[in-house]
């Protein structure tokens, strides 16, 4: 089992990290400790169920909720494109992060299930 810091899911995740912290600086004050501090939040969780996920014997809990948390990281995201508090290519560079760790997740998700057990 690789150090889920060598992971690449691990590195688009902590890539999704620094790009949320940068984006979130501009959203307006009064959102910015609730919705940005969620996005951001989020993020880390992300990071925290790939490492419980490399260490687990039973992988798809972790990786099941990972795809959730994704999701409400990219529902914020659209949100803020749509209040106009991040810009389009911001948005598109996020989404394009997700969208690698859902699919890296995924990936990880059925080759787990087609594995033997040991």
């Amino acid at each position: 089992m690789a150090m889920h810091t060598a992971l690449p899911i691990h590195k688009v995740a902590f890539d999704l990290l620094s790009l949320s912290t940068d984006i979130t600086r501009n959203i307006p004050r009064d959102l910015k400790a609730g919705l940005g501090a969620k996005v951001r939040d989020e993020c880390i969780e992300v990071m925290v169920l790939i490492a419980r996920a490399n260490a687990a014997r039973e992988k798809r809990q972790h990786l099941g909720e990972m795809v959730e948390r994704v999701q409400v990281i990219e529902f914020l995201l659209r949100l803020f494109k749509e209040k106009r508090f991040i810009s389009v290519p911001q948005h598109a560079a996020a989404i394009e992060l997700t969208a690698s760790i859902g699919k890296q997740a995924n990936a990880w998700k059925r080759s787990t299930a087609s594995a033997p057990a040991s």
